[in-house]
């Protein structure tokens, strides 16, 4: 299955397979990158979850193209480096329920502090950014609490 073959409820939350935390506010971020996310096949194994709990794995990345048509890309090349247009291969998954949803987010908020908080050795400070991810209503509160960035710079 690809991504195209899917109607996701947006937002969308990546949990990459090193645990790092990624948001898709629509399809064109889903599926805009830069040259190191292709490079480093940075999207592979990552989870994909729509905010109604629907789940799937990434399996592999296709690259189709560039992002832009050829003078507004050659533009923001120069600015923000290059970005693709690609294509996922996707596995479904069983989905999750908003409190295992959380509890991969925190898992993750955990497993990489550096990224969650302005001094990584401050646990009150990473408790803190927990809590508002526990006290969401929905799924798509989480990128709401966070701000999650997107692959388009990478």
């Amino acid at each position: 299955m690809k991504t195209s073959d899917v109607t996701f409820e947006y937002p969308i939350l990546g949990i990459s397979g090193d645990n790092d935390l990624w948001g898709f506010h629509d399809y064109r971020q889903l599926t805009t990158c830069g040259r190191r996310t292709l490079r480093d096949d940075m999207q592979r194994d990552m989870e994909l979850v729509d905010a109604g709990g629907r789940r799937w794995k990434v399996t592999g990345i296709c690259r189709l193209g560039r992002s832009r048509s050829l003078l507004p890309w050659l533009f923001w090349s120069l600015l923000a480096g290059s970005t693709y247009s690609v294509e996922q291969d996707l596995e479904p998954l069983e989905p999750l329920t908003l409190d295992e949803v959380k509890d991969r987010v925190c898992s993750a908020m955990k497993a990489h502090p550096e990224f969650w908080c302005d001094d990584p050795e401050s646990e009150a400070e990473l408790s803190q950014r927990i809590r508002k991810v526990r006290r969401v209503k929905k799924i798509a509160g989480i990128d709401d609490v966070l701000g999650l960035d997107t692959f388009e710079p990478y």
